[in-house]
């Protein structure tokens, strides 16, 4: 997280649609200083709406569709968080994001989109497959081995009859003697559109074998059956609806002017009625004055206009006015790389129309999928920041030392907000912290149920922000922390904080410290411990970590391996957490990755140090962090009196996309640290397509998994039960050596040897 100056301000994006896109794109082109841009979004792959057709018909891949946001937000140095958005209060300047938490904006900008209005038909949301969001369609697509029945498309306009077409190249329906039926409201199909254009699309659903119903207003859809107004009852298997969408329900409850289809009224200049500093563009917005129907090519159109009005606006400069145009090229698909080409009266069809279609859909993709590396410096501080500062910039000294706490004020507020969401959320009150707690020093009450045979223990673990969401970063530092204690096998009870904020706005410096630590309250009561105390500080970037005390039975068996028998080595959860970050770091990360990276780091190593602990008591218990695999299990071994350790790389759980960023090249920063002065045996036997495995033995892992030595009788028993767990990817991975030094690595499992 880069340094923010002392009067930053922030710039929220809801939503990565194809205005907000631009904004992105054009940020990162040309950054403004002190300006904290953060996205808001619950994908991380944003669908182009105009290849869908494309897509189903099979001439794109899904990432050709697709814009990585991960990347995109990665490029303008804008923090993004994945999460949906509830409400909005605008008089507090505060984003009520869903599990009632809170995230503050300066400046904001909404643009995330239309969705299905299923209630228009009864029965959609339990039996239709709705096209919007496309994320959802794509889930709900058929496998094309489990059709059960004829198709029907509802919708006569030009996405549906497109939607259609490509289904029935898709599934190759003609073969497969499988009906396909598109209803119309309208006498004809393409109803805004010359007759002309009509008469082309009906002639290319025929050339399809697809049986057009005209008139046909739906009235319900069950699971096998689309029913008419008429009382006409069409079998259909797999419905789709292709209607008029609608604003998310939240967007039409937000206190705006409001168009009368529930879509935001917005000035030319992209602002709300009401609000200078609040932007809407795209398909939650209606220009007030100039109503247009909802397609992808204004929002396009308006994604420059938008991202040169925020700038105007926080630069305090003249704003541009945005005309949407009255006329524009719509190129539809026909099928069989043909298109239908409108533009006012003007129709035409032909292969040449479906080529400049693809060819305008993939230079757009490429405009941010291919981003260059950029090297641009901030511009000067905007004019729209000294606004929000009671002291002139040249008059705004920062201290060290005890003068670099945070104030004491913004600690007070953002605990507060944090409690009080906790309650919300129903965490157990008895481990949420006093009020009015602002001690670095604390008595330890002891648990109940303690008694002179329990000891402390005590553990501190303290990591910088990796992630920009500092709610789940709150989560993940108690975990992180938590994992030294569950491994000696105690139980945690009391914690203290050590926190770093950044260096900025005291308004910005509370909602980040309110979002961390609804985090790690949460994970704190989860895991019946309670926040007695802490410290915070300010420095160039946030951290966060924690000071952990445990109770330990002081007749507690130290754990002993037998030497009688085998002692094998399970790891509960996948490598390759540092890599995925490296590469989220350099622009380079699949989505899918990351998510995959997040749902390890926020998995608890509790049950799991339960679970090992009570199959086999003798087992040694070690969390793999910032040392990495290989250096976490020679310490393993040395503490269980071996001399190595034997891994079997054809066993090791791996995060989704890590052997193939290690075959590139990509490294996390403490990689050459933990590679250093280790030997590995037998790696160049294996060849080099086992080398990126070799390498991800010393990748830095944060919140790891659990690496236990236990007894070879009790280790398919353990790995058994930590998978039925929810540790899925728990797997046997090699054994203890008694007579081979450091680090021997071979392709497969070595059990029967």
């Amino acid at each position: 997280m880069k340094q923010m100056p002392a009067d930053a301000i922030d710039l929220v994006l809801i939503g990565g649609g194809h205005a907000q896109i631009a904004v992105l794109k054009a940020f990162g082109m040309r950054p403004l200083e002190g300006v904290r841009l953060t996205l808001v979004t619950d994908v991380l792959m944003a669908p182009y709406s105009g290849m869908l057709p494309g897509y189903v018909e099979g001439h794109h891949s899904l990432e050709d569709m697709h814009i990585n946001l991960l990347k995109l937000a990665r490029f303008a140095g804008a923090r993004l968080i994945k999460r949906a958005v509830s409400d909005i209060d605008f008089d507090k300047q505060n984003i009520v994001l869903d599990g009632g938490l809170n995230l503050h904006y300066d400046v904001l900008s909404l643009n995330n989109g239309a969705v299905p209005a299923p209630e228009s038909i009864k029965g959609t949301a339990l039996n239709g497959i709705t096209v919007k969001p496309i994320s959802h369609f794509l889930e709900k697509m058929p496998d094309a081995s489990a059709l059960r029945g004829d198709f029907g498309v509802i919708g006569g306009g030009a996405a549906g009859c497109e939607l259609a077409i490509s289904l029935y190249h898709h599934y190759q329906l003609g073969a497969k003697n499988i009906a396909l039926h598109l209803f119309s409201r309208s006498e004809r199909v393409l109803p805004t559109a010359p007759k002309k254009a009509s008469m082309r699309m009906q002639s290319a659903l025929a050339r399809h074998n697809i049986t057009i119903h005209h008139r046909a207003n739906v009235e319900e859809i069950t699971s096998d059956t689309v029913i008419l107004e008429a009382g006409n009852k069409i079998p259909a298997a797999h419905i789709f609806v292709v209607t008029a969408a609608r604003p998310a329900s939240w967007i039409s409850n937000l206190k705006l002017s409001h168009c009368e289809d529930g879509y935001i009224s917005v000035r030319p200049t992209l602002q709300t009625v009401e609000y200078d500093n609040v932007f809407a563009a795209g398909d939650v917005a209606s220009m007030v004055g100039e109503p247009r129907e909802k397609a992808g090519v204004f929002a396009v159109r308006a994604g420059p206009y938008l991202a040169f009005n925020l700038r105007s606006y926080i630069e305090q400069t003249p704003l541009k006015s945005f005309s949407p145009q009255t006329r524009y090229l719509a190129l539809i698909g026909l099928g069989g790389k043909n298109a239908l080409a409108l533009r006012g009266n003007f129709v035409a069809q032909g292969a040449f129309w479906w080529h400049l279609k693809n060819w305008i859909d993939r230079r757009f993709m490429q405009k941010f999928n291919n981003l260059p590396e950029m090297v641009t410096p901030p511009t000067s501080m905007p004019a729209y920041a000294k606004k929000l500062t009671d002291k002139p910039v040249q008059d705004v000294f920062e201290c060290a030392g005890c003068g670099a706490k945070a104030g004491a004020d913004i600690l007070r507020d953002a605990l507060e907000e944090a409690c009080n969401l906790a309650r919300e959320k129903g965490v157990d009150e008895r481990f949420l912290p006093p009020a009015g707690i602002a001690s670095d020093y604390s008595h330890l009450p002891l648990p109940d149920d303690s008694s002179k045979s329990t000891q402390l223990s005590q553990s501190v673990d303290f990591i910088s922000q990796h992630i920009s969401d500092s709610y789940l970063f709150g989560r993940i530092a108690v975990l992180h922390a938590l994992s030294d204690v569950f491994v000696a096998g105690d139980k945690p009870f009391a914690a203290q904080a050590l926190v770093t904020l950044q260096r900025t706005r005291p308004e910005m410096q509370k909602s980040d410290l309110a979002m961390m630590l609804s985090g790690a309250l949460e994970e704190l009561a989860a895991h019946r411990t309670k926040l007695i105390g802490g410290h915070t500080t300010i420095g160039s970037e946030a951290m966060l970590g924690f000071a952990v005390t445990g109770l330990s039975k002081a007749d507690k068996p130290s754990p002993a391996l037998p030497k009688t028998e085998d002692v094998m080595l399970v790891l509960t959860k996948p490598i390759g957490i540092g890599i995925v970050l490296a590469a989220e770091m350099r622009g380079i990360c699949a989505p899918d990755s990351y998510d995959a990276a997040l749902a390890a780091m926020l998995a608890s190593n509790a049950r799991a140090a339960n679970i090992i602990i009570s199959a086999a008591p003798s087992a040694l218990m070690t969390d793999v962090t910032g040392f990495g695999l290989a250096r976490h299990g020679l310490n393993l071994a040395q503490r269980a009196e071996a001399t190595g350790m034997e891994l079997w790389l054809d066993s090791l759980p791996l995060l989704i996309g890590a052997k193939e960023l290690a075959a590139s090249g990509t490294r996390s920063s403490l990689f050459s640290h933990n590679r250093q002065d280790i030997a590995v045996q037998g790696g160049a036997m294996l060849g080099t397509e086992y080398t990126p495995l070799i390498e991800l033995l010393f990748d830095p892992q944060t919140s790891g998994g659990i690496l236990a030595a236990l007894p070879r009788s009790k280790a398919h028993e353990i790995c058994g039960k930590l998978q039925e767990a929810g540790y899925i990817q728990a797997e046997i991975i090699g054994r203890l050596s008694q007579t081979q030094s450091g680090i021997t690595v071979v392709k497969e499992a070595q059990e029967a040897k």
